[in-house]
């Protein structure tokens, strides 16, 4: 296809560059941050901390704190309201939006040096990606990035909130070209009603025989469009043409689907493939086993950590599009090429876009290096918290969602057969009814964090479910004092495990 040669022209070389900068983490690093520091010198967070006189990364390390959301959430909340040079000196493009801990969700400035960031981490891959899988270039191409049915809205200060042309992301050289590969045409995403988007895009994508290649973040939300696909696929035949149709049918009434054979092209498909996501990742390898499943790299709203690379065998730090520290597990901070292989460490990031030693709040793993460079796994997010399929619980907010609850109550992750959450209630204290009623409340007040919404919009996580147990303080305390834990160092937790799950979900009466 035609756009495609003009994708592998576009990111031609992209590789190689990402490549020579892994070969000198140090010297990249050091001219990165040092340009994030001179550009945002006259801004008020410059002049807070005298940017004007750090040259060095142990200057910046002593003069600038580490930051949680919370700690820059006023200097945020007055950019909202349209103030200019707070965190950065750059105009901000828009916001987007991620689950945060008390106040259920967090607003991230995006500018054009951040996205010029993210794509000197996503170009490469996506370089890499063509040369060592070619057979993802003949054909069409699914790519789900921004939520789906999302409608723009705008801050008190009339600044855009959310990306609704994924484009962005790669910029307006490449925009068309990837456009002219989609198998889903880009309004779908405009459409409002959830159950509508779904079906308009199942449609498209089961009338589309050439699919090769599809790129999501859950492997849940590619499970759940295929579980969706059987429970519609009278509707869907009746609009593809009558060959498709034959094949649809042919396809879906045999007694085991044989999944491979609705999109024989299929080469790669780029999902989370690691912690809490790797059981479905899994499940899709079972279900198309001639195809690629290959592991994304670490992306989060706030910055790019890692991509994938073929010859690493692993994702790689993406050296040249923030600035990295990394704080082991008794809280000393380390530098990229200090890392250890085989060590856990929590991941701080100085961005283009106004982020200053931000505790992105990810655990990874080091699996080894490639070139002088780390390669990381991300492991789950840091302290307590729930991320079945993109939502991020943390155990702050889900407190705060259950504050009303009588009695004791916890939420538990229940992780098969699909992702879903119990509300953990006393039955002595709550009737069925009054349990039914407190579920529903949680799951409204769940709702304030935008990915666990997206989750429960698209399906992947279905209401939270009540669950009446007879003594479930009594039971925790015990698990826990198996555990190893003494009784007065016990504090009963607004969000469990998601082992937890496992023994809530078998055998109690409810």
């Amino acid at each position: 296809m035609s756009g495609w040669s003009n994708i592998r022209s576009g990111v031609a070389g992209q590789r190689d560059t990402l490549v020579e900068s892994l070969k000198r983490p140090h010297e990249v690093q050091r001219q990165l941050l040092q340009q994030i520091i001179d550009q945002n010198r006259d801004c008020e967070f410059g002049e807070r901390y005298d940017f004007r006189s750090i040259r060095t990364i142990e200057e910046y390390q002593r003069r600038v704190p580490l930051h949680d959301y919370d700690d820059l959430r006023s200097d945020i909340d007055r950019m909202l309201a349209g103030e200019k040079n707070v965190l950065l000196t750059d105009d901000v493009l828009l916001f987007e939006t991620t689950g945060g801990s008390t106040g259920g969700s967090k607003s991230l400035p995006l500018t054009e040096a951040g996205f010029k960031a993210i794509r000197r981490a996503v170009l490469p891959w996506l370089d890499d990606l063509v040369t060592s899988r070619p057979g993802i270039t003949e054909g069409t191409a699914y790519w789900a990035i921004s939520p789906a049915t999302r409608q723009q809205s705008r801050t008190p200060g009339g600044i855009p909130i959310g990306i609704t042309n994924d484009a962005i992301y790669f910029g307006k050289e490449l925009a068309q070209s990837i456009g002219s590969t989609l198998a889903v045409p880009p309004s779908v995403a405009s459409i409002r009603s959830f159950s509508e988007w779904q079906l308009e895009t199942i449609y498209h994508l089961l009338r589309c025989r050439d699919l090769s290649f599809v790129s999501v973040w859950s492997p849940t939300f590619l499970l759940q469009l295929l579980d969706a696909a059987l429970d519609n696929i009278e509707l869907i035949a009746s609009r593809v043409d009558q060959n498709r149709a034959a094949e649809l049918h042919e396809i879906f009434s045999a007694e085991q689907i044989q999944w491979q054979c609705l999109w024989p092209q299929l080469d790669t498909i780029s999902c989370w493939c690691s912690s809490s996501s790797r059981r479905y990742a899994n499940e899709l390898a079972k279900r198309f086993p001639e195809t690629n499943i290959q592991g994304k790299g670490l992306l989060a709203t706030e910055g790019v950590v890692t991509v994938p690379l073929t010859d690493a065998g692993a994702a790689v730090l993406t050296v040249g599009s923030a600035f990295y520290e990394f704080e082991t597990e008794n809280g000393d901070i380390v530098l990229p090429w200090e890392l250890r292989t085989g060590e856990h460490y929590n991941v701080l990031l100085t961005t283009a876009a106004g982020l200053y030693r931000y505790r992105l709040g990810d655990r990874v793993l080091v699996v080894g290096y490639y070139e002088a460079t780390p390669c990381l796994e991300f492991i789950g997010r840091d302290g307590r918290g729930s991320d079945l399929c993109g939502e991020k619980l943390t155990e702050e907010f889900v407190e705060s969602a259950l504050r009303d609850i009588c009695g004791f109550g916890f939420l538990v992750p229940l992780a098969k057969p699909r992702p879903a959450y119990l509300l953990i209630l006393d039955a002595a204290v709550v009737s069925a009814d009054q349990a039914k009623t407190a579920a529903r409340i949680a799951d409204s007040n769940l709702m304030n964090n935008p990915q666990y919404r997206y989750a429960r919009e698209l399906g992947q996580l279905p209401p939270v479910e009540p669950h009446r147990v007879t003594d479930p303080l009594g039971v925790y305390n015990s698990i826990c004092i198996q555990s190893g834990q003494r009784l007065g160092d016990i504090k009963p937790a607004a969000l469990a495990s998601a082992a937890w799950g496992e023994l809530f979900g078998k055998g109690m009466a409810r």
